[in-house]
């Protein structure tokens, strides 16, 4: 028998206690970022080999390191969009078997053609998941969840991206074993993940916006164990070119603005860290990236355990930021820095960036409506990918012409920018409730800042 709520009882889903579905669907959601940091993490371990085999230039190097980054913008932008359409859970499943075929198709690369396309492709799945997975665990979670839980998908994220490392580096010491194994290896957890998707309930606020309430109260109290329904939002579907010119526009560029920022020099850095260190004359850099990228998750793991509750969204962004600024400037104050300044500031950057991209899933999907928020999470992810991919790009390029120093000073002005944009921007969201009407979400001429 279904247990009724009684009128002292939680009657919004943002009030509802935690129960034990709302831990398998963090639990399986945490899957898709997991594969995403993964397939986009194993590329930065086998790129040293893949340049030996194929005899890679600079320019081609950053082709293969990006190309799955310009797959994210393509996905992020065409996932949120049939998401909002079609709702959370077809993509939730259909994408991540992508995610096997793509990764299984790698172990036939024979040259930089297909490589890169599939990278691309496998880009375009991971895109896709973005705004399906985060829009799809913010729209069931109550609200002293939702940040942890959200913010806890980044430290899947980065679990993946470490696993990849590991991997990889294990496989290293096999000479037998080359690169396309090393990229095949992401088909293991997609499949598991696939089976432990399927069967899951649509989303109830997406199912209330397209006026299925009775199918939206069915999944409340089959799955939630509580007879309540979410209101109807007052916002319907927008396209993206709507969102762009509706009052959202100013949420839109706050997120992507600090999603750009994190992203451009994030990505760039954590693939090419082994190249990194390499250029610095760090002696074992596979091994040393390895290290870095595995205290990643000193960052982001206080952040899931609640450090986002504690301290808020906006003090968070800001500190984050300007921690990740001083690690880089660390890092370029010398031409030839000493060994204790090139590890303490690779430290410091990553472990900072990491616990500032925890918000990266958080803000987007607690500042936009039912009826656009994968649409818009899914732009502002493609804007952050197109920073990144170009960052990705760039780098190996502009150290190889300019040296080392002035890109990370150049990378620090990013952290720069980012810290500004912040403290003028970002709005405080940890007590919102899901769906409200904007308050803050104009540029600062509008008062997007918080009070």
């Amino acid at each position: 028998m279904t247990p009724e709520v009684s009128s002292s009882g939680p009657t919004t889903l943002d009030d509802l206690p935690a129960n034990g579905f709302h831990s398998k669907l963090a639990l399986i959601s945490a899957g898709g970022p997991f594969c995403d940091g993964y397939i986009l993490g194993i590329i930065g371990i086998a790129l040293p080999s893949i340049v030996r085999e194929l005899h890679l230039t600079g320019a081609e190097t950053g082709l293969v390191g990006t190309a799955a980054l310009l797959g994210v913008l393509a996905g992020g932008m065409l996932g949120g969009t049939v998401s909002d359409h079609l709702g959370r859970r077809p993509l939730f499943t259909l994408n991540i078997a992508a995610f096997v075929v793509f990764s299984l198709l790698q172990g036939a690369c024979s040259g930089l053609v297909l490589l890169v396309t599939l990278r691309f492709l496998l880009g375009v799945a991971v895109g896709a998941d973005y705004p399906i997975a985060t829009s799809y665990v913010a729209e069931f979670m109550p609200r002293k969840l939702r940040g942890p839980v959200l913010s806890g998908l980044i430290l899947a994220w980065w679990v993946g991206y470490t696993a990849s490392y590991a991997v990889g580096y294990g496989l290293s010491f096999f000479p037998d074993i080359s690169w396309r194994i090393m990229l095949v290896s992401s088909a293991i957890p997609s499949i598991v993940l696939f089976c432990l998707r399927m069967g899951l309930p649509e989303s109830p606020r997406w199912l209330v916006q397209q006026g299925r309430t009775e199918d939206a109260r069915n999944v409340i109290r089959e799955h939630l164990k509580a007879d309540i329904l979410p209101s109807v939002e007052y916002q319907r579907h927008l396209s993206l070119l709507q969102i762009i010119r509706s009052p959202y526009r100013g949420a839109l560029v706050f997120v992507s603005a600090f999603w750009i920022l994190q992203s451009a020099p994030g990505f760039a850095i954590h693939t090419l860290q082994a190249q990194l260190l390499h250029q610095y004359h760090v002696q074992n850099a596979l091994l040393g990236s390895l290290c870095i990228t595995g205290l990643t998750i000193l960052g982001i793991l206080p952040v899931t355990l609640g450090l986002i509750n504690l301290m808020g969204r906006r003090l968070l962004l800001i500190g984050t930021f300007a921690i990740s600024m001083l690690g880089l400037l660390l890092l370029g104050v010398s031409t030839t820095p000493a060994s204790w300044m090139i590890f303490s500031g690779f430290i410091l950057y990553s472990v900072s960036e990491a616990a500032g991209s925890g918000l990266q899933f958080v803000y987007p999907n607690e500042l936009f409506p039912t009826a656009i928020r994968a649409s818009a999470v899914g732009m502002a992810c493609s804007f952050s990918r197109l920073g990144a991919a170009l960052g990705t790009f760039l780098l190996p390029l502009g150290y190889t012409q300019f040296g080392m120093q002035p890109m990370m000073l150049i990378a620090a002005s990013f952290m720069l920018a980012g810290l500004l944009i912040s403290w003028i921007w970002a709005p405080e969201t940890k007590n919102a409730s899901l769906g409200e009407p904007p308050s803050q979400t104009q540029p600062p001429s509008s008062s997007i800042c918080a009070s």
